[in-house]
């Protein structure tokens, strides 16, 4: 049985498109909206400080609701020799759509930076990847608007955290509860090609790269020094 490496990724990408933690605030103005608009109906007769007692429950509730989906984690990062898998395992008749598997050959660099949570990891694809293409701009946007009105029936579509972004192609896993030197040993434990990995340090406000070691160059024996002779020089006649 081959090793595997599994590792928590913090946060709703895990599960949920991108832009899907914005939709809490949406609705926390929309109930709001709901509230001001009793009110008025109501022929002013709500208390004000009733209504600004909802309102700053609503508030609260928002605010509680919004930490809770960015700081969520889920087991959604798994590596052994055969790649890396991305998204959580699910019983859904398309599972497909919730996970993707990158092979080692399709990596062509794993990049580390460390995270107060743990691991910024980004792996950045080869030029010969197979690469899921983004939906469109108009797809994710009536994506965001279903959701908004049927946060439940709707589905959540396509998780952010299995889409690659930027040029090259790179997926960004936040993971947690490790370092990177940690996740950098355990990685090289089961790729057996030898991806290249980098590990960023922090130093202030910028991130450097670490030196590599000097690589050390075979000694070369000292040569044999000619015999001297010893004997005193012969006497001028």
């Amino acid at each position: 049985m081959d090793d595997t490496v599994t590792c928590l990724v913090r946060g709703p990408a895990s599960r949920y498109p991108r832009g899907f933690a914005w939709l809490i605030p949406a609705w926390f103005v929309i109930a709001s909206a709901v509230v001001v608009g009793v009110g008025r109906h109501a022929g002013g007769r709500l208390p004000l400080w009733l209504g600004i007692t909802e309102i700053g429950g609503l508030a609260v509730g928002a605010c509680m609701a919004l930490c809770v989906l960015l700081t969520s984690r889920q087991i959604a990062f798994r590596a052994s020799t055969h790649g890396i898998w991305l998204g959580v395992l699910t019983e859904r008749r398309r599972p497909k759509l919730r996970q993707v598997h990158l092979a080692w050959p399709d990596v062509a660099q794993l990049r580390m930076v460390p995270r107060h949570y743990g691991v910024l990891l980004e792996i950045t694809l080869s030029p010969a990847a197979r690469i899921v293409r983004r939906p469109g701009l108009l797809r994710r946007a009536l994506q965001l608007l279903g959701s908004l009105l049927m946060p439940i029936g709707y589905g959540r579509g396509r998780p952010a955290l299995t889409t690659p972004v930027g040029l090259p192609p790179r997926y960004r896993v936040k993971i947690l509860d490790v370092t990177p030197p940690e996740l950098r040993k355990a990685l090289a434990a089961v790729q057996p090609g030898g991806v290249p990995m980098r590990v960023l340090i922090r130093k202030g406000p910028r991130l450097i790269v670490p030196p590599q070691p000097p690589q050390q160059q075979p000694q070369q024996q000292p040569q044999p020094r000619p015999a001297v002779s010893e004997q005193p020089p012969a006497p001028v006649g």
